[in-house]
């Protein structure tokens, strides 16, 4: 029995790895529109505590100062992205680990990226927070 649960593990945990690379990437804005429908709220997404894929433009913030304090969860930087053409707010980043989030803080407002995160919950703010966030 246990030389099966190993092999089980390392194969969850593949899959797990797997989906996150090739998952289908969300489109920012329709994201958004769907999380205003359903008023400020992503209890009522189903992608509510899952990883998604996107494609983002810096808005604002970032590791390298703009948004430590308040804004930030437990003290982590905060980016905060929305789409090109527009100057509107849709998400808030954080990083997954320091790597992550040293990449994020090279990220300049107007630069264009690409990262797969977790949808945190939200209930009233204008953007949706994503968590986890890890830059590809």
């Amino acid at each position: 029995m246990r030389l099966l649960i190993f092999p089980l593990l390392l194969l969850a945990a593949s899959i797990s790895f797997a989906a996150e690379i090739t998952s289908k990437e969300i489109n920012l804005r329709k994201l958004h529109q769907r999380y205003v429908k359903a008023g400020y709220s992503t209890l009522d997404l189903p992608e509510f505590n899952k990883r998604i894929a996107f494609s983002g433009v810096v808005i604002g913030g970032s590791s390298r100062g703009f948004n430590r304090g308040p804004d930030s969860a437990n003290g982590s930087a905060l980016l905060k992205a929305g789409v090109a053409g527009s100057e509107n707010e849709l998400v808030r980043m954080v990083a997954r680990d320091a790597a992550n989030e040293a990449h994020m803080g090279t990220l300049t407002v107007g630069s264009a990226f690409r990262a797969t995160c977790t949808v945190a919950f939200a209930s009233g703010t204008g953007y949706i927070p994503l968590q986890d966030c890890v830059f590809r």
